[in-house]
């Protein structure tokens, strides 16, 4: 009988450490299956990345070479047969990237202080209008060459006190550098919520007047900027699919705002030489941003990159799927357009 008890007990312990064998390597075979299937998915982001990379600096090549060949109008690129906006319309390019462009023309220079548009945009983009004083001469200071502090401003000593880098009393080498200015930072995440942050540029352009802005081109918060309402801003964004269409509203718009074309459109603004491209995935958050200055009258290098950014950033949704990139080359190599276009 306790043979039979002792031999029972050493059965159950073997059935025991058995089923804890079968539990230990279920658990190690869960784990390795978890493991491969995280490497996988990796492998496959990164050959998706790889890829939209490659289908990005072909692209590029391609936009380089077109626009150099088109000629800039008010709201677009135009090569005698096929027109490419320049309003940041997303363009497929191949099955891997699509690429916008978009005039600076159209954008706030942050170099060249329009108080008033400025003053408008700031509160458009979430920022008090008591503060608005504030950012504006701040901005000013950091931008120009002296060290005399405006009413509202800041020069060293105000930035000395809070721990913060001099301004450079010079104007800024990338928009980033905005967030730097005294008075800025705390509004960054409001520019971000409201669809601001895409709407400057230091590349702008100048007139005797001061700054120069192309509303053909320019993005919502912009328009809203100068002045256009709602149903105005609608109108504008509507016709983007026809540059003619675009033309004659900001000519109406100039009109009815009482800008005589101070602001461009058709009576002569076109697009300008610099623009800012962006690259980006069909479906992953890639994306890469760089700014494309344009020179067809160089022969050796009619156009340059610089400012190049690779970032991620969520899918657009609810936007309208993007146009096809034009096939066919330019009717004009850039060495030909140097000769009809006074960019």
């Amino acid at each position: 009988m306790a043979v039979f008890s002792r031999s029972h007990r050493s059965q159950g312990f073997a059935l025991a450490a058995v089923l804890w064998l079968m539990a230990g390597l279920s658990i190690v075979v869960v784990l390795v299956a978890d493991a491969a299937k995280t490497s996988a998915e990796r492998v496959a982001q990164l050959r998706e990345r790889t890829e939209f990379i490659r289908s990005a600096l072909s692209g590029r090549a391609q936009a380089e070479y077109w626009l150099s060949g088109a000629r800039p109008r008010s709201a677009d690129f135009f090569d005698g047969a096929t027109f490419v906006m320049a309003d940041d319309t997303p363009y497929q390019i191949d099955a891997n990237s699509t690429i916008a462009i978009q005039d600076h023309g159209g954008l706030i220079d942050l170099n060249t202080v329009n108080s008033e548009l400025l003053t408008n945009f700031l509160v458009g983009c979430g920022v008090p209008v008591d503060k608005t004083p504030y950012l504006i001469d701040a901005l000013a200071d950091y931008t120009d060459s002296d060290s005399l502090q405006r009413l509202n401003g800041a020069e060293r000593d105000t930035y000395t006190a809070e721990g913060k880098l001099a301004p450079r009393n010079s104007p800024l080498l990338s928009k980033a550098e905005v967030w730097d200015v005294y008075g800025w930072e705390p509004y960054r995440s409001a520019f971000e919520h409201n669809g601001c942050e895409h709407s400057l540029t230091i590349h702008g352009e100048t007139t005797m007047l001061g700054s120069s802005l192309n509303l053909a081109t320019a993005p919502s918060p912009v328009l809203k900027a100068a002045g256009l309402n709602e149903e105005l801003i609608q109108d504008v964004v509507n016709a983007r699919s026809d540059p003619v269409k675009v033309a004659e509203r900001i000519a109406q718009n100039n009109a009815l705002l009482g800008t005589g074309g101070m602001f461009g459109g058709a009576g002569g603004k076109q697009v300008q030489k610099v623009l800012r491209i962006t690259h980006r995935h069909p479906t992953g958050p890639w994306l890469m941003t760089y700014t494309l200055t344009l020179d067809p009258e160089n022969g050796d290098r009619p156009w340059s990159v610089s400012q190049p950014i690779m970032s991620a950033a969520p899918v657009s949704v609810g936007k309208l799927p993007p146009l096809p990139w034009p096939n066919q080359p330019p009717a004009s190599t850039p060495s030909d357009v140097s000769r009809i276009l006074s960019f």
